[in-house]
């Protein structure tokens, strides 16, 4: 009888600690097996890939996946999660996102790791499942110090992130002390097992996992009781699991060995999978560089501050900037970015001829850019399949193989076309219809010996806007004047300004503000 007064007092002790939520019983997992039976009725399911670092653009591609999702009405929406995790408040707005989904399960299946915000969007789905090696866990926030070693954030953000923890655990069905250890290494968390005697067999009966500090406080006839503890998660240390671990605590519902194997348990067999636009990736690709873009775009604005006038590096690094910031748009602009890559070559190309010429940078720009243009305006699809009936192949050959040639036909007679006109039917135009110079050249005038009289030191006009390229006018020894190319240093000068030379090198004149 005092054995059994002894016991159940100990129950009680124990299912106390459980109401003031300082235990976690393991929950009876209704895992999946992969020999387990396939259930009879099929299942239709819409995949969406989250993968790389989080950041606000798979947050934007989430949100539209799974708008695209519902529409298809699956029973299954399986998030295949493969991330070291990223930004926090994006984290939060794909946990929010995922929770308002009504209707079709939610699955997060851990493709390679699920590793800090990662572990965050994965317990946001209904149930967790995991491929074989595969970890989660870690979410503890961190900012580089300044010498650039990581260092986790204080109770003002763990307490808020501890709590989303326990909300997703409480909605989903996860350990949420365990959740809880995701994100505060001050937490040690132990399990404890009371076993009952009869006779020979020995039967495990009761199995609860607590704080450790919460243990100390325990008698030595309780402690005796419930033997040695177990550490699951150290002080100090955050929990993060392998798949067999995450299996055996209460949070996968499920380990396979490849997704053919995962689909087969779920009885799915109508799938279909939502992809990335081009718009998506690029902000993606971006997104992953953007560091060392800002690092270059300032770096360029700095040097173009410390020389004069403006040139070169200023415009570089306005550029660079406008890359990162204006990535965010565009997965919104996915459908106008030919048009937009179009608009800003020829921009470009006025910029090499009317402001800048010259400097070849906005003219290779700006070559670059239409031809993005076209290839992402460019569909395979439109490549015509034609074979002629008069035509018998003795070889294999697909239609395909026609278009291509119909394409490759058209692209050499466009740049075959444009070079005969300009040898042969533009300097048939009468003065003033062409662009071309009909200039004798046994009678045209070298300025070889105006370069040749100009010396160091001379003083001159700026007759156009030297940008950093344009004309000068000089006195000459006999009281004439003359038009001269000249450069500058990078400096630009307006028209009429004096100049003054500043050296001739092998036939260039360089000049300076005077």
């Amino acid at each position: 009888m005092k054995l059994f007064a002894k016991i159940f007092s100990i129950l009680m002790f124990a299912a106390a600690f459980c109401l003031a939520d300082t235990t976690t019983a393991i929950p009876a997992a209704d895992t999946i097996s992969a020999d387990s039976a396939a259930a009879p009725a099929s299942k239709k399911a819409v995949w969406i890939k989250l993968e790389g670092d989080v950041e606000p653009t798979m947050y934007d591609f989430c949100a539209r996946a799974i708008g695209e999702a519902m529409q298809k009405n699956p029973d299954y929406i399986v998030f295949e999660i493969n991330t070291f995790g990223g930004r926090l408040d994006a984290a939060f707005d794909l946990v929010d996102t995922i929770m308002a989904v009504q209707g079709p399960t939610t699955i997060a299946l851990v493709k390679k790791k699920a590793i800090s915000a990662g572990s965050l969007i994965a317990l946001a789905c209904n149930k967790l499942y995991m491929l074989e090696s595969t970890t989660i866990g870690d979410c503890a926030p961190i900012v580089q110090n300044s010498d650039g070693t990581p260092q986790i954030i204080g109770e003002k953000i763990q307490s808020p992130l501890r709590a989303k923890f326990r909300n997703l655990a409480q909605k989903n069905g996860y350990p949420e002390l365990l959740a809880s250890s995701f994100v505060t290494p001050e937490l040690e968390i132990i399990e404890l097992k009371a076993t009952l005697d009869k006779g020979e067999a020995t039967e495990r009966d009761t199995t609860l996992i607590m704080e450790g500090a919460k243990y100390m406080v325990f008698d030595d006839s309780t402690k005796e009781f419930w033997g040695t503890p177990k550490i699951l998660v150290k002080e100090g240390e955050l929990l993060t699991m392998t798949d067999k671990e995450a299996l055996e605590l209460g949070f996968s519902q499920g380990t396979f060995k490849n997704r053919e194997e995962f689909e087969t348990a779920l009885s799915i067999e109508t799938k279909s999978e939502v992809e990335t636009t081009f718009g998506e990736d690029i902000a993606s690709a971006i997104g992953a560089i953007a560091g060392i873009l800002l690092i270059l775009g300032f770096g360029a604005l700095y040097i173009e501050f410390k020389t004069p006038g403006f040139g070169m590096f200023g415009i570089i690094g306005i550029i660079l900037i406008g890359i990162v910031f204006l990535a965010q748009f565009a997965p919104q602009l996915d459908g106008y970015l030919p048009a937009i890559l179009l608009v800003a070559g020829v921009v470009l190309f006025v910029v090499e001829i009317f402001v800048m010429p010259g400097t070849f940078l906005f003219g290779v720009g700006g070559i670059i850019c239409m031809i993005a243009a076209l290839v992402m305006s460019y569909d395979p699809a439109n490549i015509p399949e034609y074979v002629p009936e008069a035509v018998e192949t003795t070889f294999d050959a697909t239609p395909w193989l026609f278009g291509l040639l119909l394409v490759t036909s058209c692209a050499a007679i466009a740049l075959i076309f444009p070079i005969a006109a300009s040898k042969y039917i533009v300097p048939l135009l009468p003065e003033g219809w062409t662009p071309m110079l009909k200039t004798d050249l046994e009678t045209a005038n070298s300025p070889t010996e105006a370069i040749q009289e100009i010396k160091a030191g001379d003083i001159g006009v700026a007759k156009t806007f030297l940008r950093p390229v344009g004309q000068a006018q000089f006195t000459m020894a006999d009281g004439s004047t003359r038009l001269v190319d000249v450069h500058t240093h990078g400096e630009i000068i307006e028209a009429g300004q004096n100049v003054k030379v500043e050296s001739v090198q092998e036939g260039h004149v360089f000049v300076s503000a005077c």
